[in-house]
């Protein structure tokens, strides 16, 4: 088994179209497709990635959601709707953690789906849901998947968390951490499994001025040099300052750079 992985694009929520929002095309052996992630700027990155290799017609089979900001599931009213009204396009896999599967559809998609001409739609109208547990891993395709909790806001009343993966296939593995702070846990992790991963895509921010809800450039900076050796940097501000390849980081993933695995 084998699978290619696409960054649709690199960059933060406060992006431009030369980097695009981090949301990628997970492409299986058998030609189907996973978007992990499905942010707002999608149809625009699809759309950019589908003229790059000559007008391929670009069918979606699955999703998997990290997490509920905007550009990370801003994108998927667009793509209800086109599968919906589509003649011939079944209803793509909508992978959820538990955490906040009944969540999605009332605080982020019930407003723009609910009410169509026919009917009254709920979210299996549009998708089939799977509802995943962390921890616990799931298959797709021959590939699996290990969702894991990761603390992105650390809020006192109420934390939010987002759910990377552990990707599995062909005898290799690699681990998306999607959009994190770089606590404990998350070093504990990425240590723990730094002798079985080709790579890891590590969440990376770059402003000036820390926000405190993704993992820092000069944070990462001080893991050790053998996870900076297996570390490609995205979720990255417009025109980053940094030269990671001097710090022992393999590089900013470029918008539409391609990673091909088993």
């Amino acid at each position: 088994m084998s699978m290619e992985l696409t960054f649709l694009g690199a960059g933060s929520a406060f992006t431009t179209d030369e980097y695009y929002q981090s949301n990628l095309l997970l492409t299986a052996a058998s030609g189907k497709n996973m978007l992990i992630d499905c942010g707002s700027d999608i149809r625009f990155s699809l759309a950019e990635w589908g003229m790059r290799h000559e007008g391929v017609r670009m069918d979606i089979d699955a999703v998997f959601i990290s997490h509920l900001h905007s550009d990370h599931i801003g994108g998927l009213e667009w793509l209800a709707f086109k599968s919906y009204f589509a003649a011939g396009v079944a209803r793509p896999t909508l992978f959820l953690v538990e955490d906040f599967a009944n969540r999605l559809w009332d605080h982020g998609l019930r407003g723009g789906l609910e009410c169509i001409t026919e009917k009254q739609m709920t979210l299996s109208d549009y998708f089939v849901p799977v509802v995943v547990v962390p921890g616990q891993p799931f298959r797709w395709e021959g590939i699996q998947f290990t969702p894991f909790r990761a603390l992105h806001v650390n809020n006192p009343l109420h934390p939010m968390y987002s759910f990377g993966l552990i990707i599995q296939v062909g005898g290799e593995a690699c681990i998306f951490t999607t959009d994190s702070i770089l606590d404990q846990n998350l070093r504990h992790l990425l240590e723990a499994w730094l002798p079985r991963v080709r790579f890891v895509f590590q969440d990376c921010e770059t402003s000036s001025i820390p926000t405190g809800v993704h993992a820092h450039y000069t944070e990462l900076c001080g893991l050790p040099l053998p996870l900076r050796n297996k570390m490609w940097l995205y979720h990255y501000n417009p025109h980053p300052p940094y030269r990671p390849e001097e710090d022992g980081f393999l590089g900013f993933v470029r918008k539409g750079q391609r990673f091909r695995f088993g």
